[in-house]
């Protein structure tokens, strides 16, 4: 799913006129050095400081100059029938408090024709809608010389980033030049490029040089300790979250003396001693949830003042620290949300050089681990094991790992108990193959399509060889039945639930890496003894001759009044087309067993209410106190249109529902006459996160809260189902598609 706050300028912008002031000098927003303008949006608020737009077309002009200053000149786009021109300087101020904002430069314009122009500041806010400033210059007609803008804001204390932007609507060719920008008086050039202290800090580069003796059960409760004590002052000391500390390296630094400590005394006169070397905190605020109401998830930081772990003067300073003032916008290490194709969150360190002999890293890479989950995983206290008690249970294998196989798939359990589709782990040059789940790419595979069935037999859907039917139903593969299989690799395959686990698992079933393989199925009622031997060598280009498999096309839905819409193969255009060409139709069916393509919902949005409707809550991670997940918008979808399709709305769901899957299938729920028609979806709503653990891998996970209104779950627990569909054994034998069925039958009665 994704949900962006990027720039969309609204033509309702709250406007005001402002003089002009002098403004320093600042070459940022110069076209003098040919900077690059990238054709579309702004995908991730880590973006370098740059130009953008949206909507026009744009070039350098070396031959209109303003002050012997290159310009960029925009014009209309020719098939873009609204007539809107976007353009906009990005600038990332995260970093950066300010009061106030000044924003000035010159434009000049041809052969417009009552066109409306703008020029505006407008702050982006993770956790809010965009604020917008802006000067409204009337319209427009004819030709002019060089004018003059200003603009002035109020900085807000969690403005992120800020674009600088023109924007008209109408036929124009515009010139742009000079443009300046200030935060409190100081020039946007001087802010640039701001380098947090923790990036200056090498010294464990190359290794941690730490290797402890054999763990006693005093050194793994003093680790314990000290991950959910490290943990907690990465996401909570104002010195940490300001990016002054790399605190991988101050782990390392203290890590042996309190890896050795005696007892809970010494460990909490250490563990005292180390906080105090981040200097004294001197500005705090009480830490309190005003409207509990708002939150999706409150941590729990009872932990801190428990005396069987600390002793009191380690109590208060950890109180202290608890309510210490931090920055509402800017916290170094929380991971971020992914938006499109956003890079890599690269305040975690892969660390790609390092081996997994490090025992240092190897800790650091549990801790890490642990602690981002903690504090940046919105649904971490919905995991089948408590989450807390995670570390006790893996210090040994991090610690202690019997080889680099053991110590990496320990990385997969970990992730694993998550209980999220989105989890993922990626790592590179592994041994993996060397354990369980080497099973995933063993060469030789029988070259069928498996679905699980209405009373949950893993049954053959398709198939391309001789030797397998369709609607066989597995019962063993090499003397391991199909449940043992599931159970044996669920530890390991991060899953928000049983449909999703089994999506994962059952490619696997039938792989080997071996050239024959033993399958026990039944078919028509009957046990059957396969040995298979030729892995598709003997294959067929269709299924078998019982039945053919049925498509959608093959119900024939047009004839019945009925539009269908593939979300995942078809393009604007043609959904578009389809609606228009059906409006009188009984209804549309809406298919999405698959991860749709963007492009449908913001197509589909506008054509299927009559008026906009609420279907989304969004809760995301506050910078000020982490694992705080609080209402940050209610997602809304839908025009005013009496126009609106007024059939019914079929829509169609299963396991393959993920993600932007689930939260389009939402939605749509909204249209008037609708109905979700299927079975359990993959319960993975909300964006993806992703950070790096030492030996670059990757880790992948849902960073954003996502709900029905009122905090309705849908995480793990996949959407709300209206009609619950999924094929008997009989059905898929007969190469049934039920959810087409069943949404015909739901829309003609």
């Amino acid at each position: 799913m994704n949900k962006t706050y990027l720039p969309f300028f609204f033509l309702m912008i709250s406007l005001f006129a402002c003089t002009h002031s002098e403004m320093s000098p600042d070459q940022s927003m110069s076209f003098n050095n040919n900077p690059s303008v990238r054709k579309g949006h702004l995908i991730s608020f880590q973006e370098k400081p740059g130009w953008f737009v949206p909507n026009g077309v744009a070039n350098i002009d070396s031959t209109v100059l303003y002050n012997d200053q290159k310009s960029l000149r925009l014009v209309n786009t020719p098939q873009d029938t609204t007539k809107i021109n976007q353009i906009y300087y990005w600038f990332n101020t995260e970093m950066i408090e300010g009061d106030s904002i000044i924003f000035s430069g010159k434009f000049r314009y041809k052969k417009a024709d009552s066109t409306t122009i703008y020029f505006g500041i407008q702050q982006l806010k993770i956790d809010s809608e965009p604020e917008n400033t802006g000067t409204d210059l009337e319209k427009r007609s004819g030709d002019s010389e060089w004018e003059d803008f200003t603009v002035k804001a109020a900085m807000s204390s969690t403005t992120t980033g800020i674009c600088f932007f023109g924007f008209t609507t109408g036929d124009i060719e515009l010139w742009i030049s000079g443009w300046q920008a200030e935060i409190d008086k100081k020039p946007i050039g001087s802010q640039i490029g701001l380098v947090p202290k923790a990036e200056s800090d090498n010294g464990f580069y190359i290794g941690s040089t730490i290797v402890l003796p054999k763990p006693s059960a005093q050194m793994l409760d003093n680790l314990e300790v000290l991950c959910k004590v490290w943990g907690f002052l990465k996401y909570y000391h104002p010195e940490v979250c300001r990016g002054n500390y790399n605190w991988d390296y101050e782990l390392f630094r203290v890590l042996p003396q309190i890896a050795n400590a005696s007892d809970k005394i010494q460990r909490s006169r250490l563990l005292s001693e180390w906080i105090d070397r981040y200097g004294k905190i001197t500005e705090v605020q009480p830490y309190t949830i005003d409207d509990p109401g708002l939150y999706s998830r409150i941590i729990d930081l009872s932990w801190i003042n428990d005396r069987e772990m600390f002793d009191d003067k380690l109590i208060s300073k950890l109180n202290t620290i608890r309510d210490a003032k931090r920055s509402q916008k800017f916290n170094y290490y929380i991971i971020p949300y992914q938006l499109y194709s956003q890079g890599s969150f690269d305040r975690e360190k892969g660390y790609p050089n390092i081996t997994w002999q490090d025992q240092g890293f190897r800790i650091l890479t549990l801790f890490k681990l642990w602690n981002a989950m903690e504090y940046c995983f919105p649904y971490v206290d919905m995991t089948d094991k408590p989450w807390h008690s995670l570390i006790k249970e893996f210090l040994p294998k991090f610690v202690t790992p019997g080889s680099k196989a053991d110590y990496e798939l320990a990385i997969n359990e970990l992730a694993a108990c998550i209980d999220d589709s989105h989890g993922f782990v990626n790592i590179p040059y592994s041994d993996l193959d060397k354990t369980i789940l080497k099973r995933k790419n063993d060469s030789y595979h029988i070259p069928v399509t498996l679905m699980e069935s209405k009373s949950g037999d893993i049954v053959v859907r398709d198939t391309r060889t001789y030797e397998m039917e369709r609607g066989d139903i597995i019962r063993s593969v090499n003397g391991e039945t199909v449940e043992e299989f599931i159970e044996r690799f669920k530890p390991y395959i991060p899953a928000s639930n049983h449909s999703g686990l089994v999506r994962n698992v059952i490619p696997w079933l039938l792989r080997t890496d071996t050239n024959i393989m033993n399958v026990t199925c039944i078919r028509n009622g009957k046990e059957v003894q396969l040995e298979l031997k030729n892995f598709g060598l003997n294959k067929r280009r269709k299924p078998h001759e019982l039945s053919e498999m049925k498509y959608p096309e093959d119900y024939n839905p047009e004839a019945k009044g009925i539009a269908y819409i593939n979300v995942t193969s078809m393009d604007a255009p043609l959904i578009t087309e389809i609606i228009q060409k059906n409006k009188k139709a009984k209804g549309i069916i809406l298919d999405m067993r698959k991860y749709p393509g963007m492009s449908a919902f913001g197509t589909l949005s506008p054509l299927l209410y009559p008026t906009p409707q609420e279907f989304m809550w969004f809760s995301y991670n506050e910078k000020a106190a982490p694992g705080n997940y609080k209402l940050t918008f209610k997602s809304k979808v839908g025009i005013d249109n009496p126009d609106y399709f007024k059939g019914k709305v079929a829509i169609l769901v299963n396991e393959g529902t993920q993600s932007h899957g689930e939260f389009s299938a939402m939605a749509y729920r909204k249209a008037p006459q609708s109905a979700i028609i299927g079975s359990i979806t993959a319960g993975a709503d909300g964006n993806v996160g992703h950070f790096y653990l030492p030996g670059n891998t990757r880790f992948n996970y849902t960073a954003l809260g996502a709900y029905y209104p009122n905090w309705g779950i849908c995480q793990r627990k996949g959407i709300h189902i209206d009609i619950e569909v999924r094929p008997t054994n009989e059905e898929i034998r007969n190469g049934q598609d039920v959810w087409m069925e069943k949404a015909i039958e739901y829309i003609l009665k």
